[in-house]
């Protein structure tokens, strides 16, 4: 008996909680990696017909309906919960996989991608519900494992499409996503959310089940906030349905005059673009272009590819351990830096093996170049970029900044897939990476300039910091 009790510790709560994001973004990750599959098959078969056109649809189209889930969520965490979100895109996610192996035409594939990218707007908030439900000593490394999650469902989907044909795949890939669902059934409602609804009793019982007694701290300043937020805004509430509109669309106006919403915008206006245009989504759409740039041939392409995603996987997984014990600024202005120095290393070879003007050329130093660039990826550009989002937004206005994060984060998206093929036509992969750094230089400047240490923080810590003061009845009848 004393034995399973021991098995029963806050931080084992928090990973069952926390397998219930983990597994969803697996699930993502199918999602991101199919169209390797998808695509290849149907070229060989041609049991669907694709164009260039439509295969680029197919392509981004994920990416431009992640906005929808956002909107989604944004309605569901403000009203009915968390843990909801992760339910309904844990059910849509298995009928869209369940559709794949049903579509006999493109209309039925492009509704699939786009149940998909519904999904994965409906799974924006996995990191700022692994930041509500874990200890500040181990939030990052929880959250670092969404970007794992992702990745592994991308290795996971590239290898089964080597040996089976996509409809298999998908059938497959349906079952997979089951623990998902199962986990989120079984998991609590967030104490965040609790909180915000007034529900201070269940709030406390989740918050002890999950981390125990010895952080009651943050947990009664948690309430103690709420309490004194909801004091000064009641007679808000006994206004009539037309002044509780006007007052709604005003508050959305002058949302951004609040630094504690506004700055942590700011900066995820930049992590976002370093995360899209770090290259990992380019290299997953366009891997032919890529490879032949740099090797002159796509003879080894798969086995290059698969070689990529093991250092991506493994390198995220690096950063669990290291994200726990080095502070967030340093990790961000190394790893970020490595990744535009990776980009300009990359780019000039390319130019330097069209121009035949290198010394020495050999396969090898491609390959080196690329798994460089892609440890740049994997332990930092990708994963920080979670960490952070999951410590820096406010409680009160949530529910805002994961809508306004994740409709950027879907533009970003749709824009960086489409555009590249362009700017690859235009000036060359080698140009293209040369743009790359220079962006991925300005957001890192920008958000080093605005972003605090986070590291081992609370939750509400960071939040006041980011305002300028903590809540208080003093502050509060200053403000007034």
């Amino acid at each position: 008996m004393c034995r399973i009790r021991r098995w029963k510790t806050p931080f084992l709560k928090q990973c069952l909680v926390i397998s219930s994001v983990t597994f969803n973004m697996i699930s993502y990750g199918f999602a991101f990696g199919f169209n390797a599959s998808l695509i290849t098959s149907l070229r060989k078969t041609n049991e669907i017909p694709l164009n260039r056109d439509s295969e680029s649809w197919l392509a981004s189209v994920l990416g431009l309906f992640i906005f929808i889930g956002s909107i989604i969520t944004c309605i569901i965490m403000k009203y009915i919960g968390r843990r909801f979100s992760f339910l309904l895109s844990s059910i849509i996610i298995i009928c869209s996989w369940i559709l794949f192996t049903l579509s006999s035409s493109f209309l039925e594939l492009l509704i699939a991608k786009i149940l998909q990218g519904i999904t994965v707007g409906l799974g924006s908030l996995g990191s700022n519900l692994i930041g509500e439900y874990s200890s500040p000593k181990y939030r990052a490394s929880f959250i670092a494992t969404i970007p794992t999650g992702l990745l592994f469902g991308e290795l996971l989907i590239h290898c089964l499409g080597l040996i089976c044909e996509w409809r298999d795949v998908a059938l497959v890939i349906a079952f997979l996503c089951l623990p998902g669902l199962i986990a989120s059934v079984f998991s609590p409602e967030s104490p965040s959310f609790l909180v915000t609804k007034g529900r201070y009793d269940e709030c406390r019982k989740v918050f002890r089940w999950l981390r125990g007694t010895d952080e009651d701290t943050e947990l009664e300043a948690m309430i103690q906030t709420d309490k004194i937020i909801k004091e000064t805004t009641k007679n808000y509430h006994k206004q009539s349905l037309i002044k509780l509109f006007k007052a709604k669309l005003l508050y959305v106006l002058i949302v951004f005059r609040k630094r504690e919403f506004r700055i942590p915008m700011i900066i995820m206006m930049h992590l976002n673009l370093i995360n899209q245009f770090c290259g990992t989504f380019v290299n997953d759409m366009y891997t032919v272009d890529i490879h032949t740039a740099m090797y002159g041939t796509d003879a080894y392409m798969f086995q290059t590819a698969a070689s990529l995603d093991v250092q991506r996987l493994v390198s995220t997984m690096l950063m669990i351990y290291v994200s726990s014990k080095v502070r967030r600024r340093p990790l961000l202005l190394a790893l970020v830096g490595l990744n535009v120095l990776a980009y300009l290393l990359i780019a000039g070879y390319i130019y330097g093996r069209r121009n035949k003007i290198l010394p020495f050329d050999h396969m090898a130093i491609g390959i080196i170049l690329h798994h460089f660039h892609f440890f740049s990826i994997g332990t930092g550009s990708f994963p920080l970029v979670f960490i952070i989002s999951g410590e820096i937004y406010p409680l009160t206005d949530k529910g805002y900044c994961v809508l306004f994060c994740s409709i950027l984060y879907s533009i970003y998206m749709f824009t960086n897939i489409k555009t590249a093929p362009y700017l690859f036509s235009l000036i060359g992969i080698e140009g293209a990476f040369c743009v790359y750094a220079i962006l991925l230089f300005y957001c890192l400047a920008v958000t080093l300039y605005l972003l605090p240490e986070t590291k081992d923080k609370t939750l509400q810590e960071i939040e006041n910091e980011f305002r300028g003061y903590a809540i208080n009845h003093e502050t509060v009848k200053l403000n007034a």
